[in-house]
């Protein structure tokens, strides 16, 4: 899978949980959360220009990128993100992911967007297809997103950190166990062996 097109799914699959959340707050959150994927604010916001409803029709707003006088955004009075189109293109792109069983490496100036553990996310997201309801492929992406936060270590690694993921992962343990182990490990280094989180 190529890098833009695995960057276009983060921002899609965010979006798509985010219903009557067409604002610019929405917008920070999930550069917050793509700055934890290295994917730069810059990229994200021309990425989300093309494929507004003035361009490629995935999105419902338009977007005005000027990165002197900042980014505007008219949310067509729609109240959720994506448009059918956009709702369709997910899925191909969903789709793809699921099909993928390695990951295409980014030319040489893209490497430093990507980290070592996206291959571990991937496939861990790559488990929605054997889920059953949509709330749970939703909760499967927050998951996932919270695993990217402490794996790049801007989340502090505590007792219970993914608690509230306790219901879904028992839930769904037959599916994520495997794709999980390489993550669960490598937090677990950290907790028990590498990195002291006493104040």
């Amino acid at each position: 899978m190529e890098f833009e097109d695995r960057m276009r799914e983060f921002i899609l699959s965010f979006l798509e949980t985010q219903s009557d959340q067409v604002n610019l707050k929405t917008v920070q959150t999930l550069i917050d959360y793509g700055k934890n994927n290295n994917y730069r604010a810059p990229k994200i916001l021309n990425e989300l220009a093309k494929m507004d409803q003035k361009h490629e029709e995935v999105l419902t707003a338009t977007f005005d990128v000027d990165f002197v006088d900042g980014v505007k955004l008219f949310d067509n009075h729609a109240s959720k993100w994506l448009t059918k189109k956009g709702s369709n293109y997910l899925q191909e792109l969903k789709h793809l992911q699921s099909k993928t069983d390695t990951i295409d490496f980014p030319n040489e100036e893209a490497v430093s967007e990507t980290t070592q553990f996206d291959g571990y996310l991937s496939q861990l997201t790559s488990v929605r297809i054997y889920l059953k309801s949509q709330s749970e492929k939703v909760t499967l992406q927050e998951f996932a997103l919270e695993l990217r936060h402490l794996l790049a270590d801007t989340k502090k690694l505590d007792k219970g950190a993914l608690n509230k993921f306790k219901p879904f992962v028992d839930r769904n343990w037959n599916e994520l166990s495997t794709p999980m182990t390489p993550i669960l490990v490598e937090l677990s280094r950290r907790f028990l062996i590498e990195n002291s989180y006493d104040d």
